[in-house]
């Protein structure tokens, strides 16, 4: 008995609840991961080499190739001395020129633990296998092979399916028999099945009580046909008291097949989910080209987001903020971002010349106002400026719109088959639309807020940018004048960082803006009277500068060079000056 087969004998000794795992392999991958994840021993066959090849098993049974060379060559060169189990070699019969001696010599000086009959005629069946063994190439060569290997001291597993054939390998005293139940199901290369797994576990338990009768040390394995999981394995072991398994397609074919498509449908999926992305950030682009925003904070990207979405919808906006912060040119942008195909009608509702009321919903008898016409954006500008009876019946206008409402109590130029109502207003102290609140739920889900300028300093250096852009030229900012910038409250939003932008571009020489000329622009305050308080804060120390903005992008370099308008090396380069590199 080798040593090999006593080490197996001690894995599946009484108690120990173990079972043996046999791993019929074609390729060293595959073996070493086998031998990973905990097989006993491998065989290596011409079927196994076949399968990584993206062939069926059943091409080892062709004449595509000498199985034994073939065999040989992938086994010495991928398994043989990489792996800590016993390597069994696949041996042919078939071939006349070789005998039986032959391959077991051959085992034995190439450094194989094991021999195994693969290709095997137990695979073939009526008039082709009679005369297989009419010609001394079938069943009994394979056992006479057998036989001379255990003889040999090497480790033994028989193939067979019948009980004649294993009747042969007790007698040829094999250390292990194999109840194969054909080639296997599963996966795309699925072979039709004569047994279920509850006729295979009858099968293998009625054949194994036989062999344990005459031979009770030969280990006793099943292999094969709709075993294809381990669930499968566990219930026809268990029941049928295999002493094990051995795996092929369901080691390598299968799992390989649904790992491989599993895993390339995930990349497949993250590359269309990156041309998704892709097209959403040039729809993004041409949302904010249209609307004139620019900036990189999370609001930004949040409020592109919003518009985008809402102009895909008839969805009523209503716009809140700050005066200066681009409102109505967000309201405006709505029109043509929706592609309606009526015109863009503004109403100023604090002009005290004109009567929104007559406006928006017309004069009897014509009863023709703006919110009638069909296709039509109606953008209302300082909204709170409206009387309260003109947002309740804008409310009342809106509410024709919501389910639930009988169908005849319909306007019918109401929303549905008039404009698109988008509203423009300042908040509240509490930070609420100035509006009755009829007015403002109606508007709820259409609503976007834009924070000032002050709460939102990341967009500074953006915005600065792009005015210097529109000034033309080739000017730049100094850090010490972003840092001047980024210090600076902004109580008039943006018109005033263009302002403070445009005086210190008119006043400076050369092609950088400095703190110098940004302080003297800033000090002319909103209104151009130098009486602007927040001018004499002072700006940040250029070590607090750098802690500010890296923490804004939490300490990603890229994100924060790029936030500061200066290069990856430049900030660098002040970190290390600065003593903040690690």
């Amino acid at each position: 008995m080798t040593v090999a087969l006593n080490h197996m004998l001690q894995k599946r000794a009484p108690g120990s609840g173990m079972l043996l795992i046999g791993g019929a392999i074609g390729v060293g991958m595959t073996a070493e991961a086998a031998v990973r994840g905990g097989a006993d021993f491998l065989l290596a066959l011409n079927a196994g080499r076949y399968r990584v090849m993206g062939a069926a098993s059943l091409a080892a049974l062709l004449p595509l190739s000498n199985a034994n060379q073939f065999t040989d060559t992938f086994a010495r060169r991928e398994i043989l001395d990489r792996v800590s189990v016993p390597v069994l070699f696949g041996a042919s019969c078939f071939d006349p020129a070789t005998s039986p001696e032959q391959l077991v010599q051959q085992a034995c000086d190439v450094g194989y633990q094991g021999i195994v009959n693969f290709p095997s005629s137990i695979h073939f069946d009526g008039r082709f296998r009679q005369s297989l063994e009419e010609a001394g190439l079938g069943f009994a060569r394979e056992a006479h092979m057998l036989a001379l290997a255990r003889r040999a001291g090497l480790l033994t597993l028989g193939y067979a399916k019948t009980r004649a054939e294993i009747a042969q390998l007790i007698e040829a005293e094999v250390a292990m028999i194999c109840l194969n139940f054909g080639w296997n199901a599963g996966g795309v290369q699925s072979v039709a099945q004569s047994f279920t797994i509850a006729e295979a576990a009858d099968r293998a338990r009625r054949i194994f009580t036989s062999i344990r009768a005459r031979a009770p040390e030969t280990l006793c394995f099943v292999e094969g046909g709709p075993i294809i999981n381990p669930d499968d394995m566990f219930r026809v072991c268990d029941e049928a008291r295999a002493d094990g398994y051995v795996g092929g397609s369901t080691l390598d074919r299968v799992p390989l097949e649904f790992s491989v498509t599993e895993r390339t449908s995930a990349f497949k999926a993250f590359g269309l989910l990156k041309q998704a992305n892709t097209a959403q950030t040039r729809e993004l682009g041409r949302t904010a080209r249209i609307a004139g925003i620019v900036g990189q904070s999370e609001f930004v990207l949040a409020v592109l987001e919003q518009v985008t979405r809402l102009a895909a919808t008839r969805i009523p906006a209503l716009i809140c903020g700050e005066a200066g912060l681009g409102r109505g040119a967000l309201a405006r942008a709505l029109h043509p971002l929706s592609e309606r195909t009526g015109p863009l009608l503004t109403l100023r509702a604090a002009n005290p010349k004109a009567d929104p009321e007559a406006l928006l919903f017309g004069e009897a008898p014509r009863r023709q106002g703006m919110l009638a016409r069909s296709g039509a954006t109606v953008v209302i500008e300082n909204a709170e400026a409206l009387s309260t009876v003109v947002q309740a019946r804008l409310a009342d206008w809106l509410e024709q719109d919501m389910p639930g409402l009988v169908g005849s109590l319909r306007d019918p130029a109401g929303p549905e088959h008039g404009a698109r109502l988008v509203l423009v207003c300042q908040p509240e102290a509490g930070g609420e639309p100035a509006l009755i609140a009829a007015l403002a739920q109606c508007l709820q889900a259409g609503k976007i807020e834009i924070p000032p300028l002050r709460e939102r300093p990341e967009d500074v250096p953006a915005l600065a940018r792009h005015r210097l852009a529109v000034l033309g030229g080739t000017r730049q900012i100094s850090a010490d004048g972003y840092r001047l910038l980024l210090a600076h409250g902004w109580p008039g939003n943006t018109p005033e960082l263009r302002a403070v932008i445009d005086r210190a571009a008119l006043h400076t020489e050369g092609n950088t803006i400095g703190s110098a000329a940004l302080s003297a622009a800033i000090g002319h305050g909103p209104s151009g009277d130098g009486a602007d308080d927040d001018a004499l804060v002072q700006p940040l120390s250029e070590r607090d500068w750098l802690l500010d903005a890296l923490r804004r992008n939490r300490f990603r370099r890229g994100d924060t060079a790029a936030y500061l308008g200066v290069s990856r090396k430049t900030l660098y380069n002040k970190m290390r000056r600065m003593g903040l590199l690690e």
